[in-house]
């Protein structure tokens, strides 16, 4: 079907915690930074350039915990309180001490229920608890359990397509993990988006950042409350309101003034790659969350954000999305209720470029079996060794089309099947 025509058509369609417990040799309220502590690694400046080769994603890193039994107590006894406490890291042969510690995941931590595996996910503040603190100028990372996701490798390869097409992402690694020296398993260790991250990508942590709660829609000023604030002092949220009301108010097919408060390219490789690959936990999505908005040059970016939900993943999905069309790229919602989605596309410059970054989605697709061999011979074998995984390693084969799926137990889509389908339907549209 010719572009114009099909995009055409689509349109039409359209706790109070006690204090006194020992917690790695300090004593104290968890909460108090301790004014007296050093960093617990010195690196010289030559040495720590950067920290991009302990997310080089072509290793897995080997990551200890170490942390008072008591402080670990508490956290096993309520994670959905995400409270910070003191513990060491060890990352290879590094050990940075007194971090910021804490469970990771907000509502999903409530679908553990009463789960004796305590396969939590968490968050690692470097300087929680001593000012300036860094690993390698690294100020936070996330340590993923790959709960929902038996391929292990959904969060992984969707972040590489991100910049495969040329955006920008957070970057990550595998790491075995343990936990006062008893194995959590196979993990994905990913650099947050905060200062360092803005540093790298950004050239500096001057501007402002927000995390986008579950509903912002970008519709109106409703989704100003649902924007935590990360990072800027200024704290009026007005360039947000700019970026609203440009949104809303481009005339029809017109650009108006969004690239006065937008970068318009970040968007369209957002909307692509999420589309492309089926995140469906995301902007696109019924339920609008999981990404960032950080300013460059005076322009809001799109960063992505918790991308395990990729190729057919969400809830509800198992492969129904691998046919939606990409002019109009929702899911369980519609067109008009996502203006950045609706009102770009409906310039046919913008379009036309973002057609460009579907292609080259699809262009990624086809090779997904390559990366999808490659992230094997690096994990197979940890997975396979992992005793506390919330699947087992026939389902991770059958997950990643290593294996004849039969009845697929998990009720997830497999990853190469998903990948596979959406490039054929791709390819079928003339991209």
């Amino acid at each position: 079907m010719n572009k114009k025509i099909a995009r055409i058509c689509a349109f039409i369609l359209t706790a109070v915690l006690a204090a006194g417990f020992a917690g790695c040799g300090e004593t104290g309220n968890t909460s108090d930074p301790a004014a007296t502590n050093n960093s617990g690694l010195v690196v010289d400046d030559k040495y720590a350039a950067n920290y991009k080769n302990v997310f080089d994603g072509k290793t897995v890193l080997d990551i200890s915990v170490t942390i008072s039994e008591a402080y670990y107590a508490e956290i096993l006894a309520a994670p959905e309180a995400e409270q910070f406490y003191n513990a060491d890291i060890k990352i290879g042969q590094d050990t940075v001490s007194k971090v910021g510690f804490r469970t990771s995941g907000n509502t999903d931590l409530s679908e553990y229920g009463d789960s004796s595996q305590n396969r939590y996910s968490f968050k690692v503040k470097f300087d929680k608890y001593v000012d300036k603190q860094k690993y390698l100028k690294l100020d936070e990372m996330y340590l993923i359990n790959l709960k929902g996701d038996p391929s292990y490798m959904r969060a992984f390869i969707a972040y590489s397509a991100f910049r495969a097409i040329g955006g920008d992402a957070p970057l990550c690694s595998y790491a075995n993990l343990t936990i006062n020296g008893n194995s959590q398993g196979l993990y994905l260790a990913v650099e947050g988006v905060d200062d360092a991250f803005l540093n790298r990508v950004v050239g500096n942590n001057d501007g402002n950042l927000y995390k986008a709660q579950e509903g912002v829609d970008l519709a109106g000023s409703s989704s100003l409350a649902l924007l935590d604030q990360k990072n800027g002092d200024d704290t009026s949220k007005e360039d947000l309101e700019a970026l609203i009301n440009a949104l809303n108010e481009m005339p029809d097919g017109k650009k108006g003034d969004i690239e006065s408060v937008l970068d318009v390219d970040s968007a369209l490789r957002y909307i692509a790659v999420c589309t492309g690959l089926g995140i469906y936990k995301s902007y696109l999505s019924k339920n609008p969350d999981n990404f960032y908005l950080a300013v460059k040059d005076g322009k809001f970016m799109i960063i992505p954000w918790n991308v395990n939900s990729a190729f057919g993943a969400a809830g509800k999905d198992n492969g129904v999305s691998v046919n939606i069309s990409p002019y109009e790229p929702v899911y369980r919602t519609t067109m008009a209720e996502r203006p950045l989605v609706w009102k770009l596309l409906a310039v046919d410059e913008y379009c036309a470029r973002y057609e460009g970054y579907v292609t080259a989605v699809r262009e990624y697709l086809e090779g997904i079996s390559s990366v999808i061999d490659t992230v094997n011979v690096l994990i197979g074998e940890k997975v396979q060794a992992d005793a506390s995984a919330f699947y087992s390693y026939d389902q991770y084969l059958v997950a990643i089309g290593k294996a004849d799926p039969g009845e697929n137990a998990t009720g997830i889509i497999s990853m190469y099947e998903y990948a596979t389908l959406r490039c054929e339907y791709l390819k079928s549209l003339n991209f």
